[in-house]
């Protein structure tokens, strides 16, 4: 389970809360929260998210974690532009912020 502000997810419930009320990811954007909770306040790298994502062959194809990340961002963060959990570690990968 992972916790920060108002954001709330679940991982064994499959669920994920944002101010109290459900918020609705599809299965690939669950898996990719679920894969930055598991390592929250650590840098992931997008080799990483992609072989553990969408698997093994496609770990050069940044632009599928780049379109995900724009749409769990749209949903999580109060301004996607401006993200305070989901993170970019700029030529790295990505980071969630840790649990407060």
């Amino acid at each position: 389970r992972y916790r920060h502000e108002d954001l709330d997810v679940d991982l064994v419930a499959h669920r994920v809360l944002l101010a109290g009320a459900d918020v609705h990811l599809t299965p690939t954007e669950f898996k990719l929260l679920a894969r930055l909770v598991r390592q929250a306040g650590q840098v992931v790298t997008h080799r990483q998210l992609l072989a553990d994502v969408w698997g093994p062959e496609h770990t050069e194809q940044t632009h599928y974690l780049r379109l995900y990340m724009a749409q769990l961002r749209a949903k999580l963060e109060e301004n996607p532009a401006d993200p305070r959990r989901l993170l970019t570690e700029t030529g790295v990968g990505y980071r969630l912020a840790p649990e407060r």
